[in-house]
């Protein structure tokens, strides 16, 4: 239990021995590549995800992340052996992406396709830990969100998920240019917040940032920038880096409605291998707070087939920032 057990191909207990850098020698060797996985890079690709439960997980390398990619390696079995165990998803398949700065760095946009649970060890091996960035409190997000928004299908999607992990800022504008170098073709310049429009109505807006919070200068100006794009709840602080899975099974549990908030926090006691401590479901319960206010998806409405409307999902966010072309497809007035 709380491992990754029948559910996954590698059973790693919550609560091994890391040593002192926070994660294992198997993270340190299967995530030691040195290159780009030509499969991974996004240039004229497409991909299409049947099950009911398609979920993107995509996670910042660049190196103001420190070791937390790593972490995640080593928290897959978790991740997984949890979502089966307790049912927080049914019928999940994950698209992992590694997100970089197309400034800066030889393989910003790396996209697996998608997986079954089990299987995902063998898409994350393939994965460079680039480990640049630009400096400049910008990282290269939108250009995944306009992969996925524009170059994904998900016909059977119910209780989609797109969750982000990171710890900068996103540019406001993506270019023609940048565009076909990276997907290919003749594309014209988008602005962020009609990606991530069309990224939330894609995804029944589970669209959620996992913040990790940045070193520099520029955090509460970073925390702004993406609360204006997504709303304030859909901007989650991670407390510690080793709080990663219990984090995200929590938007999971929560947003489909299998669990309150007071019986997610139970289950990191009573379903787990190594039952969390106290101090571990605090900074949780903390971490949580705000997505507990949301509506379960369950209680949302799809639109209907072919419409151009939003669901509730869309029009209920506080405080996002709709440009004038976004709130015209969404038939919003004002």
């Amino acid at each position: 239990m709380g491992g990754g057990g029948s559910y996954y191909d590698r059973d790693v207990k919550d609560g091994y021995d890391r040593g002192a850098s926070g994660y294992s020698d198997q993270a340190a060797e299967k995530m030691s590549r040195t290159s780009a996985d030509p499969g991974l890079l996004a240039k004229d690709r497409k991909i299409v995800c049947k099950a009911k439960a398609p979920v993107v997980y995509a996670f910042d390398v660049t190196g103001s992340m420190g070791n937390l990619p790593k972490i995640i390696f080593d928290k897959m079995p978790l991740i997984a052996g949890q979502i089966a165990e307790c049912g927080y998803l049914r019928d999940p398949e994950i698209s992992l992406a590694a997100i970089g700065d197309i400034l800066s760095d030889r393989a910003p946009i790396q996209i697996a396709d998608f997986s079954p649970i089990r299987k995902l060890d063998d898409w994350l091996q393939r994965i460079w830990l680039e480990g640049n960035g630009g400096g400049q409190s910008q990282e290269s997000y939108e250009y995944t969100a306009y992969f996925y928004a524009r170059c994904c299908e998900l016909p059977e999607a119910e209780t989609p998920f797109l969750l982000i992990t990171g710890d900068e800022g996103f540019r406001e504008t993506l270019y023609g240019g940048d565009l076909s170098r990276h997907f290919g073709g003749t594309r014209e310049n988008a602005e962020a917040v009609d990606v991530f429009t069309e990224l939330r109505r894609k995804f029944k807006g589970n669209v959620f940032l996992i913040r990790r919070k940045y070193s520099g200068a520029d955090d509460a100006k970073i925390q702004d920038q993406w609360e204006k794009l997504l709303g304030k709840d859909y901007v989650v602080p991670l407390g510690s880096d080793q709080a990663i899975a219990d984090v995200t099974l929590g938007v999971f549990a929560l947003m489909t409605g299998t669990r309150t908030l007071d019986s997610y926090l139970e289950d990191l006691k009573t379903k787990r291998a190594v039952p969390q401590t106290d101090e571990r479901v605090a900074e949780v319960r903390a971490s949580l707070a705000r997505v507990a206010t949301l509506k379960p998806m369950a209680s949302s409405p799809s639109p209907p087939t072919g419409s151009s409307r939003t669901g509730p999902w869309m029009r209920d966010i506080p405080g996002v920032l709709f440009s004038p072309s976004a709130r015209r497809a969404m038939d919003i007035s004002g």
